[in-house]
């Protein structure tokens, strides 16, 4: 099947592919070195992150469970349509974009690693989370995974403002982390997460390790206490 997907992309013989646009996030910094404190942080970062997804899941597993009680299918669409976008126009009105509450967030990823503003950043987590469960939880079943890689590069951005941290850093160890914590699927995370930064990362290798890693043996270890 990945096979196929990837020649729809590059084409077959005279039939050309679609276009597509490049899975990396342009305009990154070069990251050298490995430092101490970068591991902390993506040590940090995995551990936050796997918890604010299974808190997410929560979440959506409550608005699912509206659909059998009280609410037809038809009915938790139109109000799940409706909260998100409360959700996002209220992140508008405080300062944030709410076209990154809205949308599945790999487009917006260059954009929020580069937000200078801590306020600004944890309003696009808060409501980005919010959006996130709300869309999960009422039938709006879209890819689960650039929503979770938004939502851990958000975390790690808050790094970047608070403790400078290198944006190349909070890339790499921000997407392994949210793709870790919802498919807990740890070398994809990590691959993907190499793919994004490109050559300008590689040292941040060991600390993306260690994001995904954490990330996770956390939702791992939740999971089994939660009995899911």
């Amino acid at each position: 099947s990945a096979a196929c997907g990837y020649l729809i992309f590059i084409g077959l013989g005279d039939w050309g592919g679609l276009d597509t646009t490049a899975l990396a996030v342009p305009g990154l910094p070069e990251y050298s070195g490995t430092h101490v404190e970068d591991l902390l942080v993506g040590l940090v970062v995995g551990i936050v992150a796997a918890v604010l997804i299974v808190g997410i899941r929560w979440l959506a597993a409550g608005l699912e469970r509206l659909r059998g009680r009280r609410l037809g299918m038809p009915a938790l669409l139109i109000l799940g349509g409706l909260a998100v976008g409360v959700v996002a126009e209220l992140a508008d009105v405080l300062g944030a974009d709410s076209q990154d509450v809205l949308f599945s967030g790999q487009a917006s990823v260059p954009g929020l690693v580069a937000e200078g503003s801590t306020k600004i950043v944890l309003i696009l987590l808060v409501a980005k989370s919010l959006g996130y469960a709300i869309s999960l939880g009422c039938g709006f079943r879209g890819g689960p995974v650039f929503p979770a890689i938004f939502v851990g590069v958000a975390l790690a951005t808050l790094a970047v403002n608070l403790l400078d941290v290198s944006p190349t850093l909070a890339v790499a160890v921000g997407a392994a982390a949210g793709m870790a914590a919802t498919t807990k699927l740890l070398f994809a995370s990590l691959l993907l997460a190499a793919l994004l930064v490109g050559t300008a990362g590689l040292d941040a290798i060991p600390a993306t390790v260690f994001a995904g890693a954490a990330a996770w043996l956390t939702r791992t270890a939740l999971d089994r206490r939660l009995g899911e």
